[in-house]
Protein backbone atom coordinates (compact mmCIF):
# COMPACT_ATOMS: atom_id res chain seq x y z
CA UNK A 1 0.00 0.00 0.00
CA UNK A 2 1.25 3.47 -0.92
CA UNK A 3 1.72 6.00 1.87
CA UNK A 4 0.22 9.46 1.58
CA UNK A 5 2.47 12.38 2.47
CA UNK A 6 -0.25 14.03 4.53
CA UNK A 7 -3.32 12.37 6.01
CA UNK A 8 -6.50 13.50 4.25
CA UNK A 9 -9.06 15.49 6.18
CA UNK A 10 -11.23 13.16 8.29
CA UNK A 11 -14.77 12.37 7.27
CA UNK A 12 -17.22 15.02 8.40
CA UNK A 13 -19.11 14.30 11.61
CA UNK A 14 -22.29 15.41 9.90
CA UNK A 15 -22.02 12.88 7.04
CA UNK A 16 -24.42 10.22 8.32
CA UNK A 17 -26.86 12.65 10.01
CA UNK A 18 -27.09 14.72 6.82
CA UNK A 19 -27.76 11.63 4.72
CA UNK A 20 -30.44 10.53 7.17
CA UNK A 21 -32.06 13.98 6.96
CA UNK A 22 -32.01 13.73 3.16
CA UNK A 23 -33.44 10.21 2.94
CA UNK A 24 -36.20 11.13 5.40
CA UNK A 25 -37.73 13.37 2.72
CA UNK A 26 -38.60 10.42 0.47
CA UNK A 27 -42.22 10.65 1.61
CA UNK A 28 -42.46 14.26 0.45
CA UNK A 29 -41.13 13.25 -2.98
CA UNK A 30 -43.66 10.43 -3.22
CA UNK A 31 -46.55 12.75 -2.29
CA UNK A 32 -45.48 15.32 -4.89
CA UNK A 33 -45.05 12.70 -7.61
CA UNK A 34 -48.42 11.10 -6.91
CA UNK A 35 -50.17 14.47 -7.10
CA UNK A 36 -48.47 15.59 -10.30
CA UNK A 37 -48.95 12.29 -12.11
CA UNK A 38 -52.60 12.38 -11.09
CA UNK A 39 -52.86 15.87 -12.59
CA UNK A 40 -51.42 14.73 -15.94
CA UNK A 41 -47.65 15.22 -15.64
CA UNK A 42 -45.98 14.67 -19.01
CA UNK A 43 -42.40 15.96 -18.71
CA UNK A 44 -39.73 16.27 -16.03
CA UNK A 45 -36.53 18.28 -16.32
CA UNK A 46 -33.56 17.63 -14.00
CA UNK A 47 -31.59 20.88 -13.88
CA UNK A 48 -28.47 22.31 -12.26
CA UNK A 49 -25.02 23.79 -12.80
CA UNK A 50 -21.68 22.05 -12.26
CA UNK A 51 -21.87 19.51 -9.47
CA UNK A 52 -25.63 19.94 -9.22
CA UNK A 53 -26.00 19.07 -12.91
CA UNK A 54 -23.70 16.05 -12.59
CA UNK A 55 -25.87 14.83 -9.71
CA UNK A 56 -28.79 14.40 -12.13
CA UNK A 57 -27.26 11.46 -14.01
CA UNK A 58 -28.51 8.58 -11.81
CA UNK A 59 -32.05 10.02 -11.80
CA UNK A 60 -32.12 10.49 -15.56
CA UNK A 61 -30.79 6.97 -16.08
CA UNK A 62 -33.62 5.58 -13.96
CA UNK A 63 -36.25 7.49 -15.90
CA UNK A 64 -34.85 6.52 -19.29
CA UNK A 65 -34.59 2.87 -18.30
CA UNK A 66 -38.03 2.37 -16.81
CA UNK A 67 -40.47 5.14 -17.74
CA UNK A 68 -42.27 5.86 -21.02
CA UNK A 69 -45.29 7.75 -19.68
CA UNK A 70 -43.39 10.78 -18.38
CA UNK A 71 -40.63 12.03 -20.66
CA UNK A 72 -37.47 13.13 -18.83
CA UNK A 73 -34.57 15.40 -19.71
CA UNK A 74 -31.44 16.58 -17.93
CA UNK A 75 -29.77 19.85 -18.82
CA UNK A 76 -27.73 22.68 -17.41
CA UNK A 77 -29.73 25.54 -15.99
CA UNK A 78 -28.41 27.90 -18.66
CA UNK A 79 -29.73 25.58 -21.37
CA UNK A 80 -33.23 25.70 -19.91
CA UNK A 81 -33.01 29.49 -19.91
CA UNK A 82 -31.76 29.89 -23.47
CA UNK A 83 -33.20 26.92 -25.40
CA UNK A 84 -36.84 26.96 -26.57
CA UNK A 85 -38.40 23.84 -25.01
CA UNK A 86 -41.65 22.62 -26.54
CA UNK A 87 -42.48 20.43 -23.53
CA UNK A 88 -42.07 23.10 -20.84
CA UNK A 89 -45.58 23.99 -19.70
CA UNK A 90 -48.11 23.38 -16.92
CA UNK A 91 -47.74 19.61 -17.42
CA UNK A 92 -44.03 19.79 -16.53
CA UNK A 93 -41.97 19.36 -13.40
CA UNK A 94 -38.60 21.08 -13.11
CA UNK A 95 -36.30 19.70 -10.41
CA UNK A 96 -33.61 22.34 -9.93
CA UNK A 97 -30.61 22.08 -7.63
CA UNK A 98 -28.31 24.75 -6.23
CA UNK A 99 -26.28 24.21 -3.07
CA UNK A 100 -26.43 27.87 -2.05
CA UNK A 101 -29.93 28.31 -3.39
CA UNK A 102 -28.65 31.43 -5.12
CA UNK A 103 -26.93 30.25 -8.33
CA UNK A 104 -27.94 32.92 -10.90
CA UNK A 105 -28.48 30.56 -13.85
CA UNK A 106 -30.53 28.16 -11.75
CA UNK A 107 -32.72 30.91 -10.33
CA UNK A 108 -33.32 32.26 -13.83
CA UNK A 109 -34.19 28.75 -15.06
CA UNK A 110 -36.70 28.41 -12.23
CA UNK A 111 -38.31 31.71 -13.17
CA UNK A 112 -38.55 30.66 -16.81
CA UNK A 113 -40.15 27.38 -15.71
CA UNK A 114 -42.62 29.12 -13.42
CA UNK A 115 -43.58 31.58 -16.18
CA UNK A 116 -44.31 28.60 -18.44
CA UNK A 117 -46.60 27.16 -15.79
CA UNK A 118 -44.37 24.29 -14.65
CA UNK A 119 -44.16 23.02 -11.09
CA UNK A 120 -40.72 23.56 -9.55
CA UNK A 121 -39.08 21.34 -6.94
CA UNK A 122 -35.93 22.91 -5.52
CA UNK A 123 -32.93 21.20 -3.96
CA UNK A 124 -30.75 23.40 -1.74
CA UNK A 125 -28.84 23.34 1.52
CA UNK A 126 -31.21 25.67 3.31
CA UNK A 127 -34.86 26.60 3.31
CA UNK A 128 -33.73 30.19 3.83
CA UNK A 129 -32.59 30.89 0.26
CA UNK A 130 -33.86 32.50 -2.96
CA UNK A 131 -34.45 29.05 -4.49
CA UNK A 132 -36.61 28.07 -1.53
CA UNK A 133 -38.70 31.20 -2.08
CA UNK A 134 -39.13 30.54 -5.81
CA UNK A 135 -39.79 26.77 -5.68
CA UNK A 136 -43.18 25.18 -5.07
CA UNK A 137 -41.53 22.61 -2.80
CA UNK A 138 -37.99 22.42 -1.41
CA UNK A 139 -35.84 19.41 -0.55
CA UNK A 140 -32.98 20.42 1.73
CA UNK A 141 -29.85 19.10 3.46
CA UNK A 142 -28.39 21.05 6.40
CA UNK A 143 -24.66 20.88 5.62
CA UNK A 144 -21.95 22.92 3.93
CA UNK A 145 -19.63 19.91 3.84
CA UNK A 146 -21.80 16.94 2.90
CA UNK A 147 -23.02 18.27 -0.44
CA UNK A 148 -22.37 15.75 -3.23
CA UNK A 149 -24.51 12.97 -1.80
CA UNK A 150 -27.71 14.84 -0.78
CA UNK A 151 -28.25 16.38 -4.20
CA UNK A 152 -27.90 13.04 -5.98
CA UNK A 153 -30.14 11.36 -3.40
CA UNK A 154 -32.88 13.97 -3.78
CA UNK A 155 -32.82 13.69 -7.58
CA UNK A 156 -32.89 9.90 -7.34
CA UNK A 157 -35.73 9.87 -4.83
CA UNK A 158 -37.76 12.12 -7.14
CA UNK A 159 -37.15 9.78 -10.07
CA UNK A 160 -38.13 6.73 -8.01
CA UNK A 161 -41.26 8.50 -6.79
CA UNK A 162 -42.29 9.33 -10.36
CA UNK A 163 -41.70 5.73 -11.45
CA UNK A 164 -43.78 4.52 -8.53
CA UNK A 165 -46.59 6.97 -9.27
CA UNK A 166 -46.81 5.84 -12.89
CA UNK A 167 -46.67 2.15 -11.95
CA UNK A 168 -43.27 1.68 -13.57
CA UNK A 169 -41.23 0.92 -10.43
CA UNK A 170 -40.64 -2.79 -10.02
CA UNK A 171 -39.92 -4.10 -6.54
CA UNK A 172 -40.96 -0.75 -5.08
CA UNK A 173 -40.77 -1.95 -1.49
CA UNK A 174 -37.19 -3.16 -1.88
CA UNK A 175 -36.22 -0.01 -3.78
CA UNK A 176 -37.35 2.23 -0.92
CA UNK A 177 -35.70 -0.17 1.53
CA UNK A 178 -32.46 0.37 -0.38
CA UNK A 179 -32.90 4.15 -0.22
CA UNK A 180 -33.46 3.94 3.54
CA UNK A 181 -30.10 2.14 3.82
CA UNK A 182 -28.22 4.85 1.93
CA UNK A 183 -26.86 6.72 5.00
CA UNK A 184 -25.06 3.64 6.33
CA UNK A 185 -24.14 2.37 2.85
CA UNK A 186 -22.49 5.61 1.67
CA UNK A 187 -20.75 6.19 5.00
CA UNK A 188 -19.23 2.73 4.66
CA UNK A 189 -18.20 3.39 1.04
CA UNK A 190 -16.45 6.60 2.07
CA UNK A 191 -14.33 4.57 4.50
CA UNK A 192 -13.79 1.58 2.24
CA UNK A 193 -12.43 3.69 -0.62
CA UNK A 194 -9.40 4.75 1.49
CA UNK A 195 -6.92 2.22 -0.02
CA UNK A 196 -7.80 3.46 -3.51
CA UNK A 197 -7.53 7.04 -2.25
CA UNK A 198 -3.96 6.39 -1.14
CA UNK A 199 -3.16 4.81 -4.50
CA UNK A 200 -4.52 7.59 -6.70
CA UNK A 201 -3.24 10.28 -4.36
CA UNK A 202 0.27 9.06 -5.06
CA UNK A 203 -0.43 8.58 -8.78
CA UNK A 204 -1.88 12.06 -9.21
CA UNK A 205 0.57 13.96 -7.00
CA UNK A 206 2.87 14.97 -9.87
CA UNK A 207 0.52 14.26 -12.77
CA UNK A 208 0.04 16.85 -15.49
CA UNK A 209 -3.34 15.44 -16.51
CA UNK A 210 -5.77 12.82 -15.18
CA UNK A 211 -8.43 11.01 -17.21
CA UNK A 212 -11.61 9.73 -15.56
CA UNK A 213 -13.80 7.19 -17.37
CA UNK A 214 -17.41 6.38 -16.58
CA UNK A 215 -20.62 5.29 -18.29
CA UNK A 216 -24.36 5.62 -17.82
CA UNK A 217 -25.33 6.94 -14.38
CA UNK A 218 -21.64 6.98 -13.40
CA UNK A 219 -20.66 9.43 -16.12
CA UNK A 220 -21.98 12.22 -13.92
CA UNK A 221 -19.55 11.18 -11.18
CA UNK A 222 -16.73 11.08 -13.74
CA UNK A 223 -17.49 14.64 -14.79
CA UNK A 224 -17.81 15.82 -11.20
CA UNK A 225 -14.46 14.28 -10.28
CA UNK A 226 -12.71 15.78 -13.31
CA UNK A 227 -14.32 19.22 -13.38
CA UNK A 228 -15.26 19.98 -9.77
CA UNK A 229 -12.81 18.04 -7.62
CA UNK A 230 -9.65 17.97 -9.74
CA UNK A 231 -9.89 21.07 -11.93
CA UNK A 232 -11.74 23.45 -9.62
CA UNK A 233 -10.66 22.23 -6.18
CA UNK A 234 -7.20 20.82 -6.93
CA UNK A 235 -6.12 22.93 -9.92
CA UNK A 236 -5.15 19.70 -11.66
CA UNK A 237 -5.82 19.25 -15.37
CA UNK A 238 -8.41 16.50 -15.79
CA UNK A 239 -10.83 15.20 -18.39
CA UNK A 240 -13.88 12.95 -18.20
CA UNK A 241 -14.32 10.42 -21.00
CA UNK A 242 -17.46 8.39 -21.55
CA UNK A 243 -16.49 4.73 -21.50
CA UNK A 244 -18.68 4.28 -24.57
CA UNK A 245 -16.47 6.71 -26.50
CA UNK A 246 -13.19 5.43 -25.07
CA UNK A 247 -12.52 3.11 -28.03
CA UNK A 248 -13.44 5.76 -30.58
CA UNK A 249 -10.37 7.94 -30.24
CA UNK A 250 -9.39 8.62 -26.61
CA UNK A 251 -7.77 5.22 -25.95
CA UNK A 252 -4.97 6.22 -28.36
CA UNK A 253 -3.64 8.85 -25.96
CA UNK A 254 -5.14 8.72 -22.47
CA UNK A 255 -2.68 6.03 -21.35
CA UNK A 256 0.09 8.62 -21.38
CA UNK A 257 -1.45 9.94 -18.17
CA UNK A 258 -3.04 8.40 -15.05
CA UNK A 259 -6.42 6.83 -15.77
CA UNK A 260 -9.23 6.08 -13.32
CA UNK A 261 -12.20 3.98 -14.41
CA UNK A 262 -15.48 4.27 -12.48
CA UNK A 263 -17.43 1.00 -12.58
CA UNK A 264 -20.88 0.48 -11.07
CA UNK A 265 -23.34 -2.38 -10.87
CA UNK A 266 -25.90 -0.93 -13.24
CA UNK A 267 -26.60 -2.08 -16.79
CA UNK A 268 -23.60 -0.15 -18.19
CA UNK A 269 -21.10 -2.17 -16.14
CA UNK A 270 -19.76 -4.06 -19.22
CA UNK A 271 -18.65 -0.74 -20.71
CA UNK A 272 -16.47 -0.02 -17.70
CA UNK A 273 -15.14 -3.57 -17.56
CA UNK A 274 -14.10 -3.36 -21.20
CA UNK A 275 -12.10 -0.19 -20.50
CA UNK A 276 -10.49 -1.79 -17.45
CA UNK A 277 -9.45 -4.86 -19.49
CA UNK A 278 -7.76 -2.61 -22.04
CA UNK A 279 -5.99 -0.56 -19.36
CA UNK A 280 -4.73 -3.72 -17.68
CA UNK A 281 -3.17 -4.84 -20.94
CA UNK A 282 -1.70 -1.64 -22.30
CA UNK A 283 -1.45 1.11 -19.65
CA UNK A 284 1.03 1.61 -16.84
CA UNK A 285 -0.74 4.03 -14.49
CA UNK A 286 -4.39 3.21 -14.01
CA UNK A 287 -6.85 2.45 -11.21
CA UNK A 288 -10.45 1.30 -10.81
CA UNK A 289 -13.18 2.52 -8.48
CA UNK A 290 -15.62 -0.40 -8.49
CA UNK A 291 -18.79 -0.33 -6.41
CA UNK A 292 -18.55 -4.11 -6.03
CA UNK A 293 -15.71 -3.45 -3.60
CA UNK A 294 -18.14 -1.68 -1.24
CA UNK A 295 -20.22 -3.57 1.31
CA UNK A 296 -23.26 -1.24 1.03
CA UNK A 297 -24.72 -2.49 4.33
CA UNK A 298 -28.51 -2.72 4.42
CA UNK A 299 -28.93 -2.55 0.64
CA UNK A 300 -30.82 -5.61 -0.69
CA UNK A 301 -28.60 -7.53 -3.15
CA UNK A 302 -31.04 -7.01 -6.01
CA UNK A 303 -30.97 -3.25 -5.42
CA UNK A 304 -27.21 -2.73 -5.51
CA UNK A 305 -27.49 -1.52 -9.10
CA UNK A 306 -29.89 1.19 -7.95
CA UNK A 307 -27.62 2.43 -5.16
CA UNK A 308 -24.19 1.87 -6.76
CA UNK A 309 -24.20 5.17 -8.74
CA UNK A 310 -24.70 7.04 -5.48
CA UNK A 311 -21.86 5.06 -3.89
CA UNK A 312 -19.55 5.70 -6.85
CA UNK A 313 -20.27 9.44 -6.68
CA UNK A 314 -19.77 9.56 -2.92
CA UNK A 315 -16.55 7.54 -2.97
CA UNK A 316 -15.10 9.54 -5.86
CA UNK A 317 -15.71 12.72 -3.86
CA UNK A 318 -13.57 11.24 -1.10
CA UNK A 319 -10.69 10.83 -3.58
CA UNK A 320 -10.46 14.63 -3.66
CA UNK A 321 -9.26 14.62 -0.05
CA UNK A 322 -6.46 12.15 -0.72
CA UNK A 323 -5.35 14.02 -3.84
CA UNK A 324 -5.34 17.37 -2.04
CA UNK A 325 -3.34 15.90 0.85
CA UNK A 326 -0.67 14.56 -1.49
CA UNK A 327 -0.47 17.77 -3.51
CA UNK A 328 -0.66 20.03 -0.46
CA UNK A 329 -3.41 22.05 -2.13
CA UNK A 330 -5.99 24.16 -0.32
CA UNK A 331 -9.26 23.01 -1.89
CA UNK A 332 -11.02 26.24 -0.88
CA UNK A 333 -8.64 28.38 -2.94
CA UNK A 334 -10.05 29.98 -6.11
CA UNK A 335 -8.69 32.25 -8.84
CA UNK A 336 -12.00 33.34 -10.31
CA UNK A 337 -14.99 31.57 -8.75
CA UNK A 338 -16.83 33.92 -6.39
CA UNK A 339 -13.92 36.37 -6.79
CA UNK A 340 -14.52 38.14 -10.11
CA UNK A 341 -17.50 39.02 -12.24
CA UNK A 342 -18.49 36.31 -14.69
Amino acid sequence: MLDVAVDPVPLSDDLTPTLKHTVAQAGKARELAARLVGEGLRTVYFVGCGGSFYSTFPAQDLMESAEDTVVSHRMTAAELVHRPLAGLDRTSLVVASSHSGATPETLEAVRVAKKAGATVAGIARSGDSPLAEEADVLFDYPSNVTVTEPKAIHFTQMALALLEATGSLRDAEQAWQAVAAVPQALTAAKKEVAPLGERVGAQWRDAELVYVLGAGPNFGAANALAACYLQEMNWLHASAVNAGDFFHGPFEIVGDHPVLVLVGEDATRPMGERAVAFAERYYRTWSVLDSKDFTLPGVPPRQRGLISPLAVASASRRLLDFCAAERGHNTAQRRYMYRVAY
